[in-house]
Formats: C-alpha cells, structure tokens, sequence
C-alpha cells in the first residue's frame, strides 16, 4: 500500500512565491544599489584633478641654490627659542652622513620674500614637507611645524643610495660624463607610506635637478622632495560623501589587492603619475554597511517598498487575474479545462458539454483559418446567450463546456438550453448557420468532474445520433430533447 504526501495548501503556495517575489526584488534593489554607487565612484574618481600634475606645476618653481644661499648666508643656525609663533615657516638642514641637525631657522614675517616659491608650494595644506637632497650629502628643506624635526634623521633615511629615483636619475655610467639625467621621467612618485617625522600616510614626488656651482667649480646634483598627505591630497575621493561613506577607502598603486572578508570592493583607475605608472582608488563595504548605507538609503529600495505594500494589499486580486491569464484559450478568449476543479463544479447546479455540428466538414471544405473564425464567433456566442453567473469553458478541439448556476429546477434548465438552440451562430464565410449537439446534467454532490463529463458525453453521443442540433438531459431515468420536434439533420 503506497502513502503519498498531503498536498501543499494553497495559500502556503502564495507564501512562497510572494517571498520569492519579494527576495528577487531585494535583489534588484541591491543590483542597482551596487551600480549607483560604482557610477558614483567612477564620476567623482573622474573630477578629482591630477595631484602629480598640480604638484609638478607647482614645484618646477623651486630653485634648490636658493635653499644653499639661504642657509649659508644666515649667522644664526639656531634661534634661541625653538618655537616662534610668529614664524611662517621653518627651514632646516642635516648631514646624510652623520644624520646630524645642522640648522633650524625660523623664517619670519620680515623675511617674507626669502624663499617665496618655497613658502608658496608649502601654504597648500597638502603638502607636508618640501627639500632638496644633494650629493655632497647635505638635505635642506622647510617645514611649517618645527615640532616635527628631530634631531637627528632616523637610520632608514640616511643612505641616498636605497632612495631609488636617486638611482634611477643618477644612477647610469653616462650621467658622470654629461651630467644628464639618466632618465627622461620628469618625476618618480614614491609608494605611500607613514612618514616618520609627522606619521601622517604620505606619497614623496622627485624632481632631479643638476646645476653647475661656480663657487666649487664643479657640477651639483639632487632630487627635490615634497611630501603630500594622502588624506588630505585625496580627501574628495576617499571621503566622498557628507555622511555614509565607504567602510574603507584607499588608494594604491597595487591593482590587485585581496578584499577583506565579508565585504564588497570597488576600484578604478584614479590618475597617473608623470613616470606612466597608475594610482587606483578603491572603495570597500562591509555587508552590514553595504546594506544600511547603500540599500537602505538607496530611491530604489523606497520604490520597492512601495511596490512590496502595493502587492501586499493587491495580490488576491492580482494572483486571479495572472490565474485568469494563464487558464484562458488565446483563440476562443475562453477559460481552458484545468480551471475546472471539483469546487467549481459543487458550486453550480447543471453542467453541459457541446459540440459544433459538422465541424470537420467546415474545416475540409473552407480551411482551418474559417474554422477558427467559426470557434471564435461560437464562443462569443456562448458568453452573449449565458448569464451573468454562468462560465463557458473551451473543453477542448470543438467541444465547450458551460457550467449553469442558478437554475432551481429542470424547466429553468431547459429555459436556458432552449435560448442557446435558438440563437444560432451566423458568419459571412460559412452560408449555413453553426449548430451544437449538447448533452445536459445535474450535478449531485457525489459527482467528480470526470464522471460529470462523461455523463453530459453519453447525452451528447444520444443527441449525435438522433439528429444533431439538440440538447439531450436525464429526466428520471429517460433520455429527453429540449427539441423534441427537431427534425434528423444529415
């Protein structure tokens, strides 16, 4: 004996696909959600000006020699005071070789003209820290915070020979002989790192410059440093937003960087420096930011929201007209059978099955295009000769079924029977009117649906046989015709 599994209840079906609606939904919000913000990473990625171009701009303005005669003309290498709230910048010197502070002098408010393009490159809050490193091993720069200076440099930055745009300038057999530059870059962008006088994330640009110094009757050559704070260089793409802003956001010159665990990472081409290598931008959300910042926040999510509560309050009357759609026969624009279940059926109180007379002869002799008009003009038929609470269904091929509600008795049966024989069905392109056979029956409590047909069928086979055109129904245990005069039609 095989058990089988109780049906699933409809309405747990409405359950379901409402939530696969509503997660497909949630879906496409989250979609949009991830392309509006990659369209807005892309267009503020693209108004960000190029910083190594401005600070190229910029710095080709400095003359290093200006730094030597300002140093060694000044009597005082250290002030009194160290600090010196009036001071508009301060300048310093160290020795590579024994990392020894040679000098800090304030530059003051009297002294504005010294080292003017110098003081003008360092007055943009971007920049951290400008000098000039030579080879007689002296660097000499200024800095707007005296605080910062050590005394001495620290071990990692006193060796010009692991500065790699000093090779990379200086570096070449060639550079000794015509004191050109080795190569043509006009500048080398450090990696980003912390610096370690003001532990701010910082970027370096060099500048090689070679000049000839009368005085010592020999060539001097160096790199121009400036230091720019990534933060605040880049503040527009790596703080984007007034409030929301990405869970990380960096930029590198690493294309390819692995993404944190349990979060989304965007990046794109950001700018590129003047020796062709390319600076990324990249976004990362954590999952919890990625769905209250972007999701949540997002228009499309109000629209689904929306859309979600609209279906809510509409989806009874949605889901019937969808079922409608899908159970009605594109020709005929009737219901198909499968919508008849056994509580349709229980609901009304006679069903009838018809059949269209002679229907194989009109599609031999005028072609399946007049049949099709002839099933059209029939079913419009059946809906204008049926009333209000009435359901014609196309059973199948030439074969209807209508389901009668309403009739308390067998004369309002046969009431509504005879209407239909006497309202036959008339088109241009078939002379002879379009009659039915039909077989009629009551339907009792016990009856299911296959054995309601096959009763209206044996009725319908009787009505063939005698004549065609009529409709034949039980009365008792007789066969009667609503037409009982109907004469035999061949």
């Amino acid at each position: 004996m095989s058990s089988q599994q109780p049906p699933i209840p409809r309405k747990w079906w409405y359950r379901f696909w409402f939530f696969c609606l509503a997660l497909a939904g949630l879906v496409v919000v989250g979609n949009y959600a991830y392309l509006n913000v990659r369209h807005d990473m892309l267009l503020i990625a693209h108004k960000q000006s190029n910083v190594f171009e401005v600070f190229y701009q910029r710095t080709r303005v400095l003359d290093p020699t200006q730094l030597i005669q300002f140093v060694d003309s000044n009597a005082i290498k250290s002030p009194i005071f160290s600090e010196n709230r009036d001071a508009l910048a301060y300048v310093y010197a160290y020795d590579f070789k024994t990392r020894a502070r040679l000098a800090q002098i304030p530059l003051m408010p009297a002294t504005r003209d010294l080292l003017a393009a110098y003081q003008y490159v360092l007055s943009y809050p971007d920049v951290i820290n400008i000098y000039a490193i030579f080879d007689n091993h002296r660097m000499l720069g200024l800095m707007s915070d005296n605080t910062q200076l050590p005394d001495q440099l620290f071990e990692s930055n006193t060796l010009m020979d692991q500065i790699e745009p000093w090779h990379h300038y200086f570096g070449c057999a060639a550079f000794t002989l015509s004191h050109a530059p080795c190569s043509k870059d006009e500048a080398q962008v450090s990696d980003i790192y912390t610096d370690t006088f003001t532990k701010l994330k910082t970027i370096t640009m060099y500048f090689p410059f070679v000049f000839y110094d009368q005085a010592e009757n020999t060539y001097r050559y160096g790199l121009t440093g400036i230091d720019i704070a990534v933060d605040t260089a880049f503040r527009e793409v790596l703080l984007p937003y007034e409030t929301h802003n990405p869970t990380r956001t960096v930029v590198s010159f690493d294309e390819v960087e692995p993404c944190r665990p349990f979060h989304i990472c965007l990046n794109t081409p950001l700018m590129q420096t003047k020796a062709s290598s390319t600076l990324y931008l990249k976004w990362s959300y954590s999952y919890g930011d990625a769905l209250h910042q972007l999701v949540f926040y997002s228009p499309a999510f109000k629209v689904y929201l929306i859309a979600l509560l609209l279906i809510m309050l509409t989806w009874r009357q949605v889901y019937a007209r969808l079922r409608a759609l899908t159970h009605t026969d594109h020709l005929t624009r009737l219901p198909r059978r499968d919508i008849l279940n056994e509580t349709l059926l229980q609901d009304h109180d006679y069903l009838m099955l018809l059949d269209i007379d002679n229907f194989k002869a009109i599609n031999d002799r005028h072609g399946h295009n007049v049949g099709d008009l002839a099933l059209t003009a029939f079913a419009l038929g059946l809906r204008t000769n049926t009333r209000k609470g009435d359901i014609s269904i196309r059973w199948g091929g030439e074969e209807f079924v209508i389901l009668f509600k309403g009739l308390g008795d067998e004369a309002a049966m046969q009431l509504a029977a005879a209407r239909l024989l006497t309202h036959p069905i008339r088109i241009a392109e078939v002379p002879a009117p379009i009659t039915f056979s039909a077989g009629i029956i009551r339907i009792r409590d016990y009856l299911q649906v296959t054995d309601a047909v096959a009763l209206a069928d044996e009725l319908l086979y009787h009505v063939k046989q005698h004549g065609k055109h009529n409709i034949a129904y039980y009365h008792g245990q007789q066969i009667r015709l609503v037409r009982e005069d109907t004469p035999p039609q061949s």
